[in-house]
C-alpha cells in the first residue's frame, strides 16, 4: 500500500505543472533571449547598408512628378519626332534617321571634381554639374522628397584604395541614406556606357536598366564584371572583387558596361530591393 502511494506521489510530482512565478520567468527569458536575436539581425542588416522602406519618414507619393520605375521614363533631351522608316525598314521600328547620336567625346567622371574642374563638396546635392560632359543625374523614391542624388564622402562604404567621392542615394541627415532609383542620363547618346557599382555583397545581382529610344534595353545589353582594380591576389583566383569597408559586412565592386548600336537615353540604378540596399557610383566612363 505504501509503495503504491509512493508511486502515486511521484506520477503527481512528474506531471505537476511548474509553478506560475517560474513559468513567467521562463516566459521573459524566451522573450529576451529573441530580442537580442532581433537586435542583432537588425544591426548586421544596417551595417551591410539596407534600408527598408519603412525605415525612411514615409511621404504620399508624388503621382505628378515621380515616373513609374518599371516603364519607359522621361528623358532629359527628348528624342526627335519619329522619323518614316526607310526603304527596308519595318513600321514601329527604331529608324536610324530617329534622333541624334553620339556627339561628344569621350568622357571620363570620378566625381571627384565638376565639370569646370572644381572639387566636389561632399555629402552635397547634384544634377547638372556634369552636363558639359555628357551626363544629368536625378533620383526617384515614392518615401523621400529628395529629387537629386548625393556626391558622398563614401570612404565608410568603399574599398581601402578607392577615391575619396561616389555618387549615391541622397542623405537624410541623421536618418541616412534614402532609398531609391538614381537616373543617369546622356544627353550626347553615346553607344557605351561603363560604371562601377559598389553595394552589399547579399544583393545577388545590383539591378541597372538601360533605356535607348524610349524602349528598355535587353539584358544581353549589359556585362557585370568583378572590377580588377579592387581585386586581391585571393579573390582573383575566386572571380569576385568583395571587401569589407571600417568592420561593415561584406561589399563588392562590380563594373558594369552597357552597350546601345542606337545609343543610350537613361541608365537607371534601382536600390529598392527589397530591402532597400546602397548602392555607390564612380568611375563612370561615356564612350560615343
Amino acid at each position: 500500500m505504501a509503495e503504491a502511494r509512493r508511486r502515486r506521489g511521484l506520477k503527481k510530482a512528474r506531471t505537476r505543472r511548474p509553478p506560475f512565478a517560474l513559468r513567467v520567468l521562463r516566459g521573459l527569458a524566451i522573450l529576451t533571449v529573441a530580442g537580442f536575436a532581433g537586435v542583432a539581425a537588425w544591426t548586421g542588416l544596417r551595417s551591410a547598408g539596407f534600408r527598408f522602406r519603412w525605415d525612411v519618414e514615409p511621404s504620399p507619393p508624388r503621382q505628378a512628378e515621380v515616373p513609374a520605375i518599371r516603364e519607359a521614363p522621361p528623358l532629359s533631351v527628348p528624342p526627335a519626332a519619329a522619323a518614316v522608316p526607310e526603304d527596308g525598314e519595318e513600321a514601329g521600328t527604331p529608324s536610324r534617321r530617329a534622333g541624334l547620336l553620339a556627339s561628344g567625346s569621350y568622357e571620363r567622371i570620378e566625381f571627384e571634381a565638376y565639370a569646370d574642374g572644381r572639387p566636389v563638396v561632399s555629402n552635397s546635392a547634384v544634377t547638372e554639374e556634369w552636363r558639359e560632359q555628357g551626363l544629368l543625374v536625378s533620383f526617384d523614391s515614392h518615401t523621400a522628397d529628395a529629387s537629386r542624388p548625393h556626391v558622398l564622402d563614401a570612404r565608410g562604404y568603399l574599398p581601402p584604395n578607392a577615391s575619396m567621392h561616389a555618387l549615391s542615394f541622397p542623405l537624410a541627415g541623421d536618418r541616412g541614406l534614402e532609398v531609391g532609383v538614381i537616373h543617369l542620363d546622356f544627353p550626347g547618346r553615346p553607344r557605351s556606357v561603363t560604371l562601377t557599382l559598389f553595394g552589399p555583397d547579399l544583393i545577388e545581382d545590383f539591378e541597372v536598366i538601360a533605356w535607348s529610344g524610349g524602349e528598355r534595353l535587353p539584358a544581353s545589353s549589359r556585362v557585370h564584371a568583378p572590377d580588377m582594380r579592387y581585386v586581391s591576389q585571393e579573390d582573383s583566383r575566386s572571380g569576385t572583387a568583395t571587401y569589407s569597408p571600417r568592420g561593415r559586412s561584406l561589399f563588392r565592386a562590380e563594373r558594369v558596361s552597357i552597350e546601345a548600336p542606337l545609343g543610350i537615353d537613361r541608365i537607371s540604378l534601382d536600390g529598392w530591393g527589397p530591402p532597400g540596399h546602397i548602392l555607390l557610383v564612380d568611375h563612370l566612363e561615356i564612350d560615343p
